[in-house]
């Protein structure tokens, strides 16, 4: 014990005090970690991912695409014309719209090219619309939401109790009709909004007419934007 109390003396720390500074920064550096630590620990899940993104290099920096890649914006562009070509050929253009989207390609069904009123069943005339859709769908190998929307008056009677119901109905039966047309079950996903997501303001006949439709929302694939899985698998 007599080196250790040697070392402690006043004498000693008046002629080496570095060691004392070191030490203190390493204990607070100590300190910090833990506390960051800790406070990383009482963090929720949505929370966490906000701290994802900020330290997520890929979502700041700008990727130039490489020679033979297509870029989000090519993607988008291309995916749209192809398929308002489709439509146009089967006549659908005037029924059938066609919009870019953040993230990829939205078609938008109005209800009477799939749908009777109140109804969740095909009707005879979606079998062309939808024949057309799968036909360019198959084509790529995006993930597919199959959106269902209405307007905002409620469902009184019939087989579904509330415009949410009727939604994800209609969401499920144009999924179905994609499946049966070859379009790949893994890339399909189905959603219905109900009133939530109106198109159109919901005061006149014409604005509610707009918002009781199907949209199909092709996907861009944020991890993969090559040429050789964009739309029309060139």
């Amino acid at each position: 014990m007599i080196p250790f109390l040697h070392r402690a003396m006043p004498s000693t720390l008046e002629e080496n005090p570095l060691w004392l500074v070191v030490l203190c920064d390493m204990m607070t550096n100590l300190m910090l970690f833990f506390l960051v630590m800790y406070a990383l620990t009482q963090q929720g899940p949505k929370a966490r991912i906000e701290m994802a993104r900020t330290f997520d290099a890929a979502a700041v920096v700008e990727r130039t695409p490489r020679p033979g890649e297509a870029s989000p914006m090519e993607f988008r562009e291309d995916a749209a014309a192809r398929l308002h070509r489709t439509l146009s050929e089967a006549d659908l253009a005037a029924q059938a719209q066609v919009e870019l989207a953040e993230n990829g390609v939205r078609v938008r069904l109005r209800e009477e090219l799939l749908f009777g009123v109140g109804e969740a069943a095909l009707s005879p005339r979606s079998a062309k619309t939808l024949t057309a859709l799968a036909g360019v769908l198959k084509q790529m190998p995006n993930e597919v939401i199959v959106e269902g929307h209405t307007d905002d008056i409620p469902v009184r009677g019939g087989l579904y109790r509330d415009n949410r119901e009727l939604s994800v109905a209609r969401s499920y039966s144009v999924l179905s009709a994609l499946l049966e047309q070859g379009v790949e079950a893994k890339r399909l996903i189905t959603s219905g909004y109900a009133e939530l997501h109106p198109a159109a303001p919901n005061d006149t006949p014409e604005g509610r007419a707009e918002n009781r439709r199907v949209e199909v929302v092709i996907l861009r694939d944020e991890n993969e934007p090559s040429g050789k899985r964009g739309a029309g698998g060139r």
